[in-house]
């Protein structure tokens, strides 16, 4: 019998299958799923906008296919096709992409009502398409101790004298809704100053910080609370040196003049618990700004501006102290070193941990290789030395001729000076 399963391009009329009906596609059943009001309620707003960019990203396919079209192998090739072709065209930075796909065949696909054996299928395809794409790991940008200081003295300028800030709304994003602003209003400038200061001084995540109140924050400390799995909270209790103190208070001098009756020093989300001073999208536009006027790169390879992310330098600080890998976890507060090591450890600083690495596995092999290899390496040198024009008698260099033990233990120790007392009886 004649096998035609290598055929089936020619043999299958797509137009059978093919869903015209806009209403029942995938791309409907998705955006259906996604404006209940149960979906609002069990989950985030953040978390719905991204499954949003995501269904955007990919609504060419999702408009074109049902759920069942996945059932019939001709539909499920074309739809494979039709994403392959978004990946390979997409400008979009490879971090945003690995989000959407996730996106899609974590979440969208089940509010498709996918058949469960073509979700895994969807999977697999993707991952084979990103496979082939032979893409190279994006480096994220390195920030500088100089381009932080710069930026946090920036901040104080601002406060001290509040026409002198530009407009940062603006500098974030063009469409801002205070882009038409001349200035930032000294009291945006005092949280922002506030915010970025608390965050950086206790290495926390930005969510721990816009959820402190005013109670929160004591003369010499700071307690926040740090939630497992979003529910279960755990206390945290960081110092607050003076200079640090100093930047914040009048922050909350100013919030008691001003918003005596915010719960919050800041706003602890989109939906908020409790009246905050400021919102959450103003706030974000504020640090992005800021950051942008004083220099600093994005802090993320997607071109984002997070203050979650300068928490990778508290990793580095940390080790460049000679902090173990399990004091940078515990202060960032993490499951386990895996996550620390990972995630917030900086491209960079994984570069020379592996260089320290190597170094102390040369040095093993060189002493495996024995005194040969070191009179190779004190010769080398001692060619070096005569090639600057330096004196071999230099300091560290005399051993490179004289680095030899006496054969006899009772041998004679040298002087540059006669011994009146060499060769009289009695004296050894």
């Amino acid at each position: 019998m004649k096998d035609d399963s290598t055929h089936y391009d020619t043999l299958f009329d797509r137009s059978l299958s093919k869903n015209n009906d806009e209403n029942n596609t995938m791309y409907f059943e998705i955006e259906k799923q996604i404006s209940s009001p149960r979906v609002k309620r069990l989950h985030h707003s953040s978390t719905i906008r991204n499954w949003n960019s995501s269904m955007r990203f990919f609504e060419p396919v999702l408009k074109s296919f049902s759920a069942d079209d996945l059932l019939i192998d001709g539909m499920f090739e074309e739809f494979i096709q039709g994403i392959s072709s978004l990946l390979n065209e997409t400008k979009l930075a490879q971090s945003t992409v690995e989000n959407y796909s996730q996106v899609l065949h974590g979440r969208l696909l089940t509010f498709a009502n996918v058949n469960e054996r073509a979700k895994k299928d969807v999977k697999q395809a993707m991952r084979n398409i990103r496979k082939m794409q032979k893409l190279s790991l994006e480096q994220s940008p390195k920030i500088t101790d100089d381009l932080i200081a710069r930026w946090l003295r920036n901040l104080d300028m601002y406060c001290e004298n509040s026409s002198q800030a530009p407009n940062l709304y603006k500098i974030a994003c063009d469409t801002s809704k205070m882009a038409y602003k001349e200035n930032v209003s000294h009291g945006h400038l005092l949280l922002l100053r506030g915010f970025v200061w608390l965050t950086i001084a206790t290495g926390a995540r930005t969510g721990e910080i816009r959820s402190l109140k005013e109670g929160d924050v004591g003369k010499k400390t700071v307690t926040r609370n740090i939630y497992k799995m979003k529910i279960y909270s755990t206390e945290i209790r960081s110092s607050l040196p003076p200079f640090i103190r100093d930047r914040i208070t009048p922050m909350i001098e100013w919030i008691q003049s001003n918003k005596p009756d915010s719960e919050f020093l800041f706003c602890e989300s989109d939906q908020k618990k409790g009246k905050g001073t400021i919102c959450p999208r103003t706030l974000r536009e504020l640090v992005k700004g800021s950051m942008k006027a004083s220099g600093l790169p994005p802090t993320t390879s997607g071109g984002y501006y997070r203050l979650h992310d300068l928490r990778k330098v508290w990793a580095r600080w940390i080790d460049e102290n000679d902090g173990s890998l399990e004091a940078i976890s515990a202060f960032l507060g993490h499951s386990s070193t895996e996550v620390t090591y990972n995630t917030y450890f900086h491209d960079e600083h994984k570069a020379r941990l592996a260089r320290e690495g190597q170094e102390l596995g040369l040095k093993k092999l060189k002493e495996l290789m024995g005194s040969s290899e070191d009179v190779t390496d004190k010769l080398a040198k001692l060619r070096q030395l005569l090639a600057d024009g330096e004196s071999i008698y230099a300091e560290n260099s005399f051993s490179l001729r004289h680095d030899v033990k006496p054969s006899l233990t009772n041998q004679r120790k040298w002087s540059p000076l006669p011994d009146l007392n060499w060769g009289h009886p009695g004296v050894c």
